[in-house]
């Protein structure tokens, strides 16, 4: 099957076998329109309701109330740093998720009743039983889970090229699981598990992409503008993506059958897949799952060890400060470095440590970096009182700004943590 062929049948022959719908296959469709909006349109409305009090639970939980503006700016630290693409992505990625989990009996019935409407000769499904069914939408959820994952962490990083490679992957992952979800299906009820299914569409990525793309393009140009609305919240705008979405993902159910069916007789040329191929293959996926997943629980940790230096009480020894200052050759160099310090009496009254890592603020100018500023970090168990000693230590190479006809451009300052050794988070400060 060439690639003109695979177009064909997903530009062509799948908006035209939208017309084969009969009366039962009608019913089957608005059964499954009904049931998702009723479902997760009851979701929606409890969490678009609570919204302020599940975010006021979680905020008052790591802050106290009179950092209220602080607390708000970082809860919306996630939502913010990353590109609204790939967030807008994710909540068409997961409505795809969602629905095949919680939809997929009627899912399943829709698709097999409109099968009937455009039998294939010498296939008879053989179904497997419900619950081979739901542990295989399962195997869906945990890549799903995984690659998003992977995908999230990357859009962290504020990076253009980081950016640019996380907003691409985001696209054909979307497109990707839309056409796996709604064509895999009827390819199950002939026998076939997601391992030969897989391996079949990464035989035919342009069949695969060109199927999600066609009917995720709706919600995609949706997605586009309604995320401009700054007045609404993440969780509102998740909500009208997702019920916008199950419009299509009503209509992708016989269209993706259709596809299934003009592929079974490709599938049946696929060679069995491999023991130690399938086995490498959830090797891999568990150890990026397992790795993204501790790696955004070690962010939150870090968040909630960082929360509770706002509940402690301080106080300087103005005494201690020591400091060394740049000396004159080095002024003369343009390389200036320093050094101050100091200790400082913290009280943690929380019930949980107070964790602070080592960390830098690195000043650059055209992606050249002219300055670095390390912190020393320190940790507070509960209910401790100790005596810290904070240093800050500072190098500043004034040769590496070349033109000063410019000299208040192109700046950036970005600040380093490390949510775990050898492994940084880095929060742009401010770019300009």
């Amino acid at each position: 099957m060439n690639i003109l062929s695979q177009l064909k049948i997903v530009f062509v022959e799948s908006p035209a076998s939208l017309l084969k719908l009969n009366k039962e296959s009608i019913i089957w469709s608005a059964i499954y329109s009904v049931i998702a909006i009723l479902v997760f349109g009851l979701l929606f409305i409890f969490l678009i309701s609570h919204q302020d009090t599940i975010k006021s639970t979680v905020l008052d939980y790591l802050f106290p109330k009179s950092w209220q503006m602080i607390t708000e700016r970082l809860a919306n630290f996630l939502f913010e740093s990353q590109t609204k693409i790939v967030l807008s992505n994710m909540v068409l990625s997961g409505s795809l998720v969602m629905s095949s989990i919680f939809l997929f009996p009627i899912k399943e019935k829709y698709s097999a009743v409109f099968e009937k409407c455009c039998p294939q000769k010498n296939q008879t499904p053989k179904e497997y039983p419900l619950i081979i069914q739901f542990f295989e939408e399962t195997k869906l959820f945990f890549i799903y889970l995984t690659v998003q994952s992977f995908i999230l962490w990357l859009g962290y990083y504020p990076y253009q090229w980081v950016n640019y490679l996380s907003i691409a992957l985001s696209y054909l992952f979307l497109f990707f699981t839309f056409g796996l979800d709604f064509i895999s299906p009827t390819l199950q009820r002939h026998r076939e598990k997601y391992s030969r299914i897989l391996k079949l569409f990464l035989n035919k990525p342009v069949l695969i992409v060109s199927f999600g793309f066609l009917f995720s393009l709706p919600s995609l140009i949706l997605s586009h503008y309604i995320f401009r609305f700054e007045n609404l919240t993440l969780i509102e705008i998740s909500s009208i993506l997702f019920l916008f979405n199950i419009v299509f993902l009503t209509l992708a159910v016989p269209a993706g059958t259709h596809v299934a069916l003009r592929l079974l007789p490709q599938i049946q040329h696929i060679s069995p897949i491999k023991k130690i191929t399938t086995l490498i293959s959830f090797s891999a996926m568990l150890l990026v799952l397992i790795s993204s997943l501790f790696l955004h629980s070690q962010l939150i940790l870090s968040l909630h060890h960082k929360s509770q230096l706002l509940k402690a009480s301080y106080s300087i020894d103005w005494s201690s400060t020591k400091y060394t200052l740049p000396s004159f050759s080095q002024v003369l160099s343009g390389q200036l470095s320093s050094k101050i310090s100091f200790d400082v009496t913290i009280s943690n009254p929380t019930s949980f440590n107070l964790l602070i890592e080592k960390s830098k603020f690195v000043i650059s100018k055209k992606h050249v970096d002219i300055a670095n500023i390390d912190l020393n970090g320190f940790n507070l168990g509960a209910g401790e009182k100790k005596i810290v000693n904070l240093s800050v230590n500072s190098e500043l190479d004034l040769t590496k700004i070349k033109q000063l006809n410019n000299l208040f451009d192109n700046w950036r300052v970005d600040y380093y943590i490390e949510v775990y050794p050898g492994i940084p988070f880095i929060i742009n400060i401010t770019e300009g």
